[in-house]
């Protein structure tokens, strides 16, 4: 039975997409770089605010806002069509890439909530054994949110998706400065989440229901 899906225009909502059968989505940073052109442009295209993304090698989460009803349909949508179609071109293979649909749910609980919830995409990576620190990994929004631009980051930034960022109002909460606010981010990722607030998020996603707090 397929999860209950619901999309609220102007409420902050978490969205991954995820390989079938836990296969992988991206092969290479080449891969990398054209799903993020791709759903970059398709979200502007379709109003859909991002907040913040993390790009595994088998899933892609993201923290969006749709502008309206439809606006994660369709940046989804278009993914499936453009990136799909270049990912099975290039590595010779035919069929779907996603283990079904995508799995969304609506943030509908407290600014720490919010927190809470970057703080999980931000820390897949490592918690996935790829990094040993957080801002390591290129391929999220994490480094700019704590302000640690590094030689690894440099593709990210000359690409330019960083500028089409908007920080959730809790991260904005943090501090009256940038500084400030990606000094007490970084701190903020010090702290681990409890097994119980993991399986909430992970609860939330795989049903489709609310995160609530």
């Amino acid at each position: 039975m397929r999860p209950i899906r619901k999309i609220s225009k102007g409420k902050l909502h978490h969205f991954a997409q995820k390989g079938h059968n836990n296969a992988e989505i991206f092969m290479d940073d080449k891969d990398r770089i054209a799903y993020l052109d791709s759903i970059f442009s398709a979200a502007e295209k379709n109003k859909l605010i991002i907040h913040a993304y993390q790009l595994l090698n088998h899933e892609a989460h993201w923290m969006v806002t749709p502008k309206l009803g439809d606006s994660l349909r369709l940046t989804v949508q278009s993914v499936g069509r453009e990136y799909v179609r270049a990912f099975n071109q290039r590595w010779g293979r035919t069929g779907t890439l996603w283990d079904g649909r995508y799995r969304s749910y609506v943030i509908d609980g407290k600014p720490t909530v919010e927190l809470n919830i970057q703080k999980y995409l931000d820390k897949l990576p490592k918690d996935n054994g790829l990094i040993r620190d957080e801002v390591q990994w290129k391929w999220s929004s994490c480094a700019y949110y704590c302000g640690t631009i590094s030689q690894v980051q440099k593709l990210i930034t000359k690409k330019n998706y960083w500028s089409f960022l908007f920080p959730i109002s809790a991260y904005w909460d943090l501090g009256n400065t940038p500084f400030e606010r990606q000094f007490k981010y970084r701190e903020f990722l010090k702290r681990s989440l409890s097994d119980e607030e993991i399986e909430q998020i992970r609860k939330s996603l795989s049903r489709g229901v609310p995160k609530l707090k």
